[in-house]
């Protein structure tokens, strides 16, 4: 058990990368929002089915739930939900780097919450992993944009000031305050990990299904009418939010949400992978050298107690 965090968190990562691929693909056809939608209402028909197997196999039960882990649950679905929204935000703004860049200063802000919330404490090992990931993960954000690795700092350091950099910050904020607020209900509750787990995250799709599905019949209702319309070709993203999902909850019931988050920026890695092997790009000496300063990032905060 004291590895399958790790697991989890990886499987979690690989899932969600084909997701944002199969979501990415649909924007033509759904629109932005539409394409947004799809992560949570076809992913509610498989996580659904699994929670009802699940139940129905001797030995597991539906946990006890008190109004505090139902309230957290609904309060990390909203965060969620508004991260997706302001990350829209970032993908029309004109410091669409920066702004992707700044948002995946979530694994920092989720360690500085889990301190003032959880009273977490974390070694200084774990610290020097997670700092170093959050560095590498803003360094391949622009390492693309720059034939040499000063060339690429010298890009970061002049977007900090941007607009883009507080809507990115903004956005990875409100996925801290849902990734905590998640942590926190799973660990509020009493009963086996996939128990818990499972439940939350199907209660937690059941709120995302509805209170956007809600917005989108009001707001943009020919976005909603395409879901419908353009419904097995989203399926497949539906199938990998839900293993994303699960991924990501069984790993917060074993471990600080800071660690599952940092070693889920190995997804970073995976797209980048998805890039040369299917969409035959070429791989830059600094894309290369941000690659390894995460991987070593990574491998510190798994073996991070050795130390």
């Amino acid at each position: 058990m004291e590895y399958l965090w790790i697991f989890a968190a990886i499987f979690a990562a690989g899932c969600q990368t084909a997701r944002s691929a199969f979501q990415k693909n649909m924007i033509p056809l759904l629109g932005d929002y539409g394409a947004a939608y799809i992560r949570f209402c076809y992913a509610l028909p498989f996580t659904s089915l699994i929670w009802f197997i699940w139940i129905n196999i001797s030995g597991n039960s539906i946990p006890d739930l008190s109004f505090y882990s139902i309230f957290l649950c609904f309060l990390g679905s909203i965060f969620q939900i508004l991260f997706t929204y302001v990350l829209m935000k970032v993908f029309s703004h004109k410091s669409f780097a920066a702004g992707i860049a700044f948002s995946k200063t979530e694994v920092i802000l989720i360690a500085f919450l889990e301190v003032i919330i959880l009273n977490v404490i974390f070694s200084f090992p774990l610290v020097t992993g997670i700092t170093l990931g959050v560095l590498s993960v803003l360094f391949l954000s622009y390492a693309k944009k720059a034939d040499n690795i000063i060339d690429t700092i010298k890009l970061l350091i002049s977007s900090v000031s941007s607009m883009g950099t507080l809507i990115g910050l903004l956005s990875g904020l409100l996925l801290a305050g849902s990734v905590v607020t998640f942590r926190m209900s799973i660990i509020s509750i009493d009963g086996p990990l996939l128990d818990r787990s499972l439940f939350v995250s199907f209660i937690a799709i059941v709120f995302q299904t509805i209170l956007v599905g809600v917005y989108l019949f009001f707001v943009k209702r020919n976005e909603l009418l395409a879901v419908i319309k353009y419904w097995k070709p989203s399926l497949p993203a539906g199938l990998c939010g839900t293993g994303a999902t699960f991924g990501w909850f069984v790993a917060f019931g074993l471990t600080t949400a800071a660690e599952v988050r940092a070693v889920g920026q190995i997804e970073l890695i995976f797209s980048i992978l998805i890039s040369l092997l299917f969409f035959r790009e070429r791989l830059k000496k600094t894309e290369l050298f941000g690659i390894i300063l995460l991987g070593i990032s990574i491998l510190i905060i798994i073996f991070q107690k050795n130390f």
